[in-house]
């Protein structure tokens, strides 16, 4: 700096550097032009340096931005979840739901409702209305496209769908069957075409992680560590227990699965045939997951399940993002009384790990929760199959299409063969 512009410099008590004299509004102009391009090319250096997951963390803050489900503000942190019940085989109920995904919901501050399956259209819709988000759970039972099961989902998804356009925010999760209902629906084929075998009972594994994951719902604001633990074989955190799975071509096979949902996560079977094990809908806040989040912190009944604490903590993240999604919901029960009678709370739930009261080839749920005897006639407004019937070869083939996988109800509930089939 010339000497004679030295004078002009002077350091106050605070020890700023301040332009002190005979300034010009040019040169107070010209530094501010200065600072401001040092400060532009720090920004675009430090960018340009930032590691490779910061810089993805910043891209899914700002595309978080654009899912309209992330933008709505909290309508209730009473949050209700329906829990869709599963046909129950040899056991006392009708239809089942593993308490496990009860609890789940309840760790991230929401209460659970049965949906049956076989409920009326006018009573599916009437619990739609007053829950906030959906769970279709993992378990044994029939996908076929005209079971009861798969129209009474279908139902509630399209439901869903039409409240995620009107504005209303309205989540789906769905695990392991439940993963490949929401797909089955997406791509409106039957699961005899969609799925193939693996060998992925009871077989804590790993997700291998795409582009996408750091951009989503799901995954976005897990912590690094656990992110890298998910993927590592050392630990093994994600809960896998499956004999059918998604091949990621099949997205691009049914076009519809790539226009709808990003594909996450792949994970392999012990044979290494890939599938993909985590997926979210692009377009509505509907989350997949081939494996199960809800096992670790409380289902004890088989070996593998990992409890460390880093399986309890990608468990709570999912729970937490779910339910932080339901809560953006304004559906609500009529009436206070009409919200005490929905709640689960109102059956008894049974400690099936301890007591064989199921069919014992199924290696089910710790807990569990029963509705409606095994023999009840279906009520009269049960659910109408429209022009097909089970009563035909459709429903016959569906009643046995698992069952035959499964083998004699004879073989001991530790018999891999007899594992369950989907949940």
């Amino acid at each position: 700096m010339p000497e004679s512009d030295r004078k002009h410099l002077r350091q106050d008590h605070a020890g700023t550097v301040r332009l002190r004299g005979p300034e010009t509004q040019a040169t107070r102009a010209a530094m501010r032009s200065s600072r401001l391009s040092g400060l532009l090319l720090a920004l675009a250096l430090a960018a340009c340096l930032a590691p490779a997951a910061a810089r993805r963390l910043a891209s899914a803050e700002l595309v978080a931005g654009g899912k309209p489900w992330q933008s709505k503000p909290v309508q209730t942190t009473k949050p209700l979840i329906g829990i869709l019940a599963q046909a129950c085989h040899y056991c006392p109920g009708r239809s089942y739901i593993a308490a496990g995904f009860v609890k789940w919901i309840e760790a991230a501050g929401a209460r659970a409702v049965p949906i049956r399956y076989y409920s009326s259209e006018a009573e599916l819709h009437r619990i739609f209305k007053s829950v906030n988000g959906i769970i279709f759970p993992g378990g044994l039972t029939d996908l076929w496209m005209d079971s009861p099961y798969v129209i009474a989902a279908r139902k509630l998804w399209n439901w869903a769908k039409e409240a995620n356009d009107n504005g209303d925010v309205f989540p789906i999760h769905g695990t392991c069957l439940g993963f490949q209902l929401l797909h089955i629906l997406e791509a409106n084929v039957s699961f005899t075409e969609l799925l193939v075998d693996t060998d992925s009972v009871a077989h804590p594994y790993t997700l291998d992680f795409t582009d996408a994951a750091a951009d989503s719902t799901l995954f976005g604001g897990l912590r690094k560590d656990l992110i890298e633990k998910l993927s590592d074989d050392r630990y093994n955190i994600s809960m896998e227990n499956h004999m059918f799975g998604l091949p990621p071509p099949h997205y691009d096979k049914w076009p519809a699965l790539r226009e709808g949902f990003h594909l996450l996560t792949t994970s392999k079977d012990r044979n290494g045939v890939e599938y993909v094990s985590s997926a979210e809908h692009k377009r509505y806040p509907f989350f997949a997951t081939q494996w199960h989040p809800e096992k670790p912190p409380y289902e004890f009944g088989m070996e593998e399940i990992p409890h460390t604490l880093d399986a309890i903590l990608v468990s709570q993240h999912l729970a937490n993002v779910f339910i932080e999604t339901a809560r953006k919901s304004s559906h609500a029960p009529e009436s206070p009384e009409q919200e005490l009678e929905l709640m689960i709370y109102n059956w008894k739930p049974y400690f099936t790990l301890k007591d064989s009261v199921m069919d014992p080839s199924y290696d089910g749920p710790d807990i569990t929760f029963f509705f409606d005897r095994p023999d009840d006639e279906a009520p009269e407004n049960a659910l109408s199959l429209g022009g097909s019937s089970t009563a035909g070869s459709g429903g016959r083939a569906a009643s046995k299409s698992f069952s035959d996988l499964l083998g004699g109800a004879a073989r001991h509930k530790g018999d891999p063969a007899v594992h369950l089939v989907l949940a």
